[in-house]
């Protein structure tokens, strides 16, 4: 066999081997020239080393080759020719020169454009390939190559088919066969998490394209550690990584798709590739929809204030903001009220001076007229005076009495309700019920069970429904010889003899008949049948008494019987044996399933419904001849049950580690955990069971009470909307409502006289 490090200038068919162009686990690549073809550069594939010469590896490779061979897509690398050069099985494709998406992201990240362009024509791949009937299980950047174009985004090219597998041979296979972590097919860093455990399915690749969009927003993969047991770990329990978290700029919506797709539990992915796509095309279009206009940004910041923090970044250590923040939003606040007031005020005098103007009296009558006038104008200006006074403050920023004053001895508190903000954590936990356990195990994901057996036997006896042809039966007799004669004589067997009733008989057996002797006849016995089958056969006494043989005297001193006329007779049918059975096993099961629920502990489970084994047996077998058969019924089984609360809690405590983890200590678990129903994902040797246990828990912000005191100490004597601003940019806040005092438009200047309250 040819060394790996000597294919370069070596020739494999019709091929010329110029470079190696990168090396994977069990094979490599290499930049080749095709004779017959002018040169033309492809890309030549080998098995390495040892693996050359292993023959589920040369059958994995030939495989590959008839599976590329027949998929024709325009985003699927081709097959060439697929060759055998003295033991050294080879691919060949075509020759991509943009390289690998990995090499790609490394050099810079794509745009939004480029990032929809690419991931679409590798749906489009991978669509196609599951329409075939495949399984990719590799999917992966390293896989997918790039061939740029002179305008617009590269063309995307998925390759590498060695770990393809059928939807039928996933069927067929075993699936949950537990798998060591260090010998799981595929790469670590987009595997599924029940591929882990040998769950193949499409959807192992949808989580794959999870992982893949995600690097390709972010440039990085979502779960990375130099130890890759570790990196598989992460995918079976990790929190699912947000793009928006690592990048701000990346849309929410592009967010959740990598959250759905790369979901721990196949049922809450998405259930095609069509979905997916779907999914991703609204996500990758929503964001331009929400956007607002450059210029009006400078605008809306003067009069809106900041807005909470979305729940998905990170949380920051609290750091009260400097009071002298709110000073400088006052003061740019008060600048431009006091320039709106001085133009309403403009405006104001003018109308003033010129009804002052046309007013003027002239004399007594007009002075009455201007005192009735007056007192109209009285009634009607002294409420929108007071009106005014109250909204004026509100309206223009200004304050018509000292700050913190309330109008009319109205309560001086001022209320502010904070709403903390609320994270939502839900998760499903691959948890492992094993009977060498005796209690729960937090490190080791690991809870007890134990089997409970279970055996009923009954029997029930049935008139027969079959029924048998009975072939009819010969009479069977003897028949007496006497000789009187002084010599002996002999009778041979088959001698018939016709009875008085016409029916012949037949000796059986020959005998030799003795002679007479002192007077006394010699007699001896040959057994007979009646000729002809029947109940005709059964002759009575001396029926036959005559002369024959030379002088003998044969008659038949007892009567013939056993003679029996064909008929038809009942019989156990098979139908007799399955009805008896099946009813008796549908009870039997019932009454097993009692008893096993009986030997069950306070709040034990079945990991899942029993599986019966039944045993029939009957007293006769099936074709005898029989009027009635009695038929036994033994119902066995044995199924493995656990404390479902015991699961659940360490699915909350596993849950709570990771809240801790993700949130840090600044949130409270608020309400009681949601436990959902633990679901058999894998039913493994010697009584293990690998259950999926979802859980759901509501953790909100918890505030500290020096939080509050710093609080009041930076918003007394604030306007509203400064005082919004300063509490909406605090950690942990999701909604601030503030209730002053009555005719009042700022926060008192004392914290005695401000109340913080959490709902």
């Amino acid at each position: 066999m040819p060394s790996m490090l000597s294919l370069e200038g070596r020739q494999l068919g019709n091929y010329d081997v110029v470079s190696r162009i990168r090396v994977g686990g069990m094979g490599a690549v290499y930049e080749g020239k095709q004779r017959t073809a002018f040169d033309r550069r492809v890309a030549v594939k080998v098995i390495l080393g040892n693996y050359a010469v292993d023959r589920d590896m040369r059958r994995r490779f030939a495989r590959e080759a008839r599976t590329v061979a027949r998929l024709h897509h325009p985003h699927i690398l081709p097959l060439i020719e697929y060759g055998d050069e003295q033991g050294l099985l080879y691919l060949v494709m075509p020759f991509i020169e943009g390289g690998t998406l990995t090499s790609y992201l490394r050099r810079s990240l794509p745009d939004l454009n480029e990032v929809s362009s690419i991931y679409k024509q590798l749906l489009d791949a991978v669509e196609y390939a599951h329409d075939e009937g495949l399984i990719h299980r590799d999917i992966k950047s390293s896989n997918v190559l790039l061939e740029q174009r002179r305008s617009g985004a590269p063309h995307v090219y998925l390759a590498d088919f060695g770990l393809v597998r059928t939807s039928k041979q996933t069927e067929l296979e075993q699936a949950g066969k537990p798998i060591p972590l260090d010998q799981v097919p595929g790469t670590p860093h987009y595997m599924a998490p029940e591929q882990t455990m040998g769950i193949v399915s499409t959807s192992s690749d949808i989580y794959a394209l999870g992982v893949l969009l995600y690097q390709l927003l972010t440039g990085e993969l979502p779960y990375d550690d130099p130890d890759e047991e570790q990196v598989i770990h992460m995918h079976l329990s990790a929190p699912i990584p947000s793009p928006s978290d690592h990048d701000a700029t990346i849309p929410i919506e592009l967010s959740e798709v990598v959250r759905t797709a790369m979901a721990k539990r196949v049922e809450d992915r998405y259930s095609s590739i069509t979905e997916l796509r779907q999914a991703f095309l609204a996500a990758i279009q929503s964001p331009a929809d929400a956007t607002l206009p450059i210029e009006n940004n400078l605008e809306a910041d003067e009069i809106v204030p900041p807005v909470g923090r979305p729940i998905s970044t990170p949380l920051q250590p609290f750091e009260a903001p400097a009071p002298m923040l709110l000073v400088e939003q006052r003061r740019k606040r008060f600048v431009s009220t006091e320039a709106l007031a001085r133009g309403r005020q403009h405006a104001t005098d003018d109308v003033r001076r010129n009804k002052l103007r046309t007013t003027e009296p002239i004399n007594g009558q007009q002075r009455k007229h201007r005192r009735f006038t007056l007192s109209i104008m009285a009634v009607v200006l002294v409420p929108i005076l007071l009106l005014a006074l109250l909204v004026a403050p509100r309206v223009m920023g200004i304050s018509l009495f000292p700050v913190g004053v309330p109008f009319l001895g109205a309560d001086p508190t001022a209320t502010v309700t904070i709403t903390p903000q609320a994270k939502n954590l839900s998760d499903a936990f691959i948890l492992t019920a094993s009977p060498q356990v005796s209690n729960p195990d937090v490190a080791t994901r690991e809870l007890p069970n134990r089997s409970v057996p279970g055996s009923l036997t009954d029997s029930r006896t049935m008139p027969t429904s079959g029924s048998a042809f009975v072939s009819g039966a010969q009479a069977r007799g003897y028949l007496l010889f006497v000789n009187s004669g002084d010599s002996p004589a002999f009778v041979p067997a088959g001698i018939t003899f016709t009875t008085t009733l016409g029916v012949p008989v037949q000796t059986t057996q020959a005998v030799e008949v003795p002679p007479q002797q002192e007077g006394q006849n010699g007699t001896s016995t040959a057994s007979a049948v009646a000729v002809n089958a029947g109940s005709i056969g059964n002759i009575p006494v001396n029926t036959l008494a005559r002369r024959c043989c030379h002088g003998l005297f044969v008659s038949n001193p007892d009567q013939f019987s056993g003679g029996v006329d064909a008929h038809l007779a009942h019989a156990i049918a098979q139908a007799d044996i399955d009805g008896v059975s099946g009813q008796l096993s549908s009870e039997l099961q019932q009454r097993e399933l009692k008893q096993l629920l009986n030997k069950m502990r306070p709040g034990e489970v079945m990991a899942q419904q029993p599986v019966y084994r039944t045993t029939v047996t009957s007293d006769n077998p099936v074709g005898s001849r029989a009027n009635q058969v009695t038929v036994h019924v033994t119902v066995t089984t044995t199924v493995f049950v656990y404390n479902r609360s015991a699961a659940g809690n360490l699915a909350i405590h596993l849950l709570n580690v990771q809240a801790h983890q993700t949130l840090g200590n600044s949130y409270l678990q608020q309400g009681t955990p949601t436990v959902g129903i633990p679901r058999v994902v894998q039913q493994g040797k010697n009584g293990l069971i690998y259950l999926s246990v979802p859980v759901h828990e509501v953790w909100t912000y918890s505030f500290s009470t020096q939080q509050f005191k710093q609080w009041k100490q930076s918003i007394r004597g604030a306007t509203v909307d400064a005082a919004l601003a300063y509490l909406n940019a605090q950690g942990g806040v999701q909604a601030v409502q503030i209730h002053l005092p009555f005719g009042t438009d700022h926060f008192p200047s004392t914290v005695d006289q401000i109340k913080i309250m959490v709902v």
